[in-house]
């Protein structure tokens, strides 16, 4: 499966995940580390910004990453950090924010060749023997390991 196709699946699992989730059950704080799907879903916007980020990394010249920049600098803290940015953000509104630059991530995405998506030692702040399609990897199981994290607690509230 190529990178874009990867992306999307991605977003797609989250929507479906997220389908008639009751208003309610968006800021119970239990569904990771404490984390309620708001902050789960906060969390994932901000991984969609990393990825515009990167992306910007590869057709710029000199882009603003400071999503990037963060997430070297404070590896440890981002998703704290980032999650927090958001803490006082209604549901929809990082909804919104999570659809807005997880458009905008694929179509920056769609834009870099397949070859150079496939290229290894193109993220050296990542791993020298990755490509971005492997972060890319990384970042959709990411995805998939919180989608089902939401798909459990909807489980348990359900009984």
């Amino acid at each position: 499966m190529n990178a874009v196709e990867q992306v999307e699946d991605a977003h797609l699992l989250v929507i479906q995940t997220l389908n008639d989730l009751p208003e309610l059950e968006w800021d119970i704080p239990t569904v990771t580390d404490g984390w309620s799907v708001k902050d789960v879903i906060a969390h994932l916007a901000s991984f969609e910004h990393l990825l515009v980020d990167v992306c910007k990394t590869f057709l710029e010249e000199s882009p603003d990453t400071p999503y990037l920049s963060q997430y070297i600098k404070q590896h440890d803290d981002f998703n704290n950090i980032q999650v927090g940015e958001r803490s006082n953000h209604t549901a929809q509104q990082v909804l919104d924010e999570y659809e807005e630059v997880q458009a905008d991530a694929t179509s920056l995405l769609a834009r870099i060749p397949v070859e150079t998506i496939e290229e290894k030692g193109t993220l050296p702040w990542y791993d020298k023997e990755h490509s971005l399609h492997d972060f890319i990897t990384r970042l959709t199981s990411h995805t998939t390991h919180h989608c089902d994290g939401i798909t459990a607690f909807r489980t348990r509230e359900k009984q």
